[in-house]
Formats: structure tokens, sequence, C-alpha cells
């Protein structure tokens, strides 16, 4: 496998089943579980793409639930078990790990980006992403290819998104931010400044205001990716803007489970290949 050594070694310490005691396992696949309760919980990942080519650009990892019955909860309703905020924390943490693990033992080659829960954002005192950090380096994983999702719902209080934004940044990560209108976009550029700015697509844009913040963001160095992409017409609305990223399933897959993702590598190395060629 092309991964660091150190996550080769604990992947291979890990049971091939649930374990007392044990918070990961590996199943059949290869892909790594964690145990919450009584589900499992391991990992999809959601391609971000480039508008105009569809080639993609990093992933996004969401939670997917089993249970005994083989039906499993869904990710809001797992969070929602965490009654206190030790166990929600661990949780979070928990599932930020499950995802590191199996997109960098699949061999993924962008970016990952990873929601952090709401309530972890007032339960963590100070220092956010440190634990974190410390997990992926003890497996010698690239922090720099690491994009932490801060919820939107942080956006409503300016002094602890800031204070948030600023503890993943020293501690080496990116921010992706959330907008949902002009205003709030505009606003976390210039305080926040985040390294990127998702806006939701499902809201209202006129050309003029879209047009607009891909200037502002271009100037303060932002990267503007409109999400929840439902249509061709915002597709084409956000590329005559000069937004070239976006993430949606009217340009691209659903999440995939971690062993897709090599098959999504080979399928994107022959397009551009076949683009090189063209170009010739």
């Amino acid at each position: 496998m092309n991964i660091a050594s150190a996550l080769e070694r604990y992947l291979e310490t890990l049971p091939g089943e649930p374990v007392p005691g044990r918070e990961l396992w590996r199943d059949g696949n290869g892909q790594v579980q964690g145990r919450y309760f009584n589900c499992s919980l391991t990992s999809a990942f959601e391609p971000l793409v480039t508008l105009a080519n569809r080639n993609v650009v990093a992933h996004e990892g969401s939670i997917r639930t089993y249970a005994e019955d083989g039906v499993g909860l869904a990710a809001w309703k797992l969070f929602a078990m965490a009654a206190d905020d030790t166990a929600l924390v661990s949780l979070d943490r928990l599932s930020r790990l499950v995802h590191a693990i199996n997109y960098f033992a699949a061999n993924g080659e962008h970016k990952l980006v990873l929601n952090v829960h709401n309530r972890l954002l007032a339960a963590v005192a100070d220092d956010h992403g440190a634990a974190f950090r410390r997990a992926l380096e003890s497996l010698s994983l690239p922090i720099e290819r690491f994009v932490i999702q801060v919820p939107a719902s942080a956006n409503d209080d300016l002094p602890l998104l800031l204070h948030v934004v600023g503890n993943y940044r020293r501690n080496g990560f990116a921010v992706s931010l959330q907008a949902s209108d002009p205003a709030e976009a505009g606003a976390l550029m210039a305080h926040a400044l985040p390294d990127w700015l998702k806006l939701d697509m499902r809201r209202t844009w006129t050309d003029r205001q879209l047009s607009g913040l891909r200037a502002s963001a271009q100037s303060a160095g932002v990267t503007l990716i409109g999400r929840r992409l439902q249509n061709d017409e915002a597709i084409e609305r956000l590329q005559n803007a000069g937004i070239v990223l976006g993430q949606g399933k009217v340009i691209a897959d659903g999440p995939v489970p971690a062993r897709h993702l090599q098959a999504q590598s080979v399928s994107e190395q022959q397009q551009q290949q076949q683009q090189q060629q063209q170009q010739r």
C-alpha cells in the first residue's frame, strides 16, 4: 500500500471484528469501522470537483452507520445519543479519525474535508484541533492535506467562530466555512478569512452578488465553492461569476465508500491522459 508506514503498522494491529475495549476494527472489505453504542460507524467520501471538467480536487468525509439488525442511525441521531459533552467530543473525534484512516489507507490523493459538530465548539474550551493533530501525527498523516469544516451554526457567534478558526489554524489545518447569503459570506471573508468558503446554492444569489463575492475572494485569497448544487442553471451562474469549484449530486456522484476511491483515482488518471492527448 502506498501509505505511511506508521499507518500501515497501525492497520495491522486492528482486529477483524468488534472487540470489547477497542474503538476500531476492520471489516471484510478492509475498511476501518468505529464502535459507538450499538452502532458501527464507517466512512463515505463526497467529491468536490471543478465545474468545467468535473476533475476531483477534494473529498468530504461523512458518516455511515450500521447496527446488528443491518439498520444504522442517521448521523444526527447518532450524535444526539451523546448526552454529555465528554461523549460528544469522543464521538466527534472518533468519526474524524475513522475518515482520516480510511481515506489514506485507500490512497486518497486529494485534500480531505472533515466536519466538526456544532456542540464540540463550545464543549472544547481551548486549542481546538490539538488532540486531532496529535492523533494524525502518530500515524504520520500529512496535516496539510486536511481541511476542517466548521458548522454554519457557528456563524451566529463571531467571537467563538474566530477563536475556533484561530485554534485550528495554529494546529496546521486549513479551514472551510459556510455561508447562506451574501451578507454572511462578506462578513466571514472580512473577519474570519477562511481558506475555503462554501456558498449554499439552494438559496437565491444574484449574478451581481456572485461576481462581487468572487472579486472579494480573489483579493483575500479565499477559495469559493458552490455547495448543494441542484441544477445546471446554478452551475452556469457560478461559472459566469468565475467560481470554478462545486459540490452536489448534479455534478458528481454521491458519497462513496473508501474502497471505491482507488477506482475513482484510476478513472481520473485516464480522463487526464485523454485530455492531454486531445490537446496535442
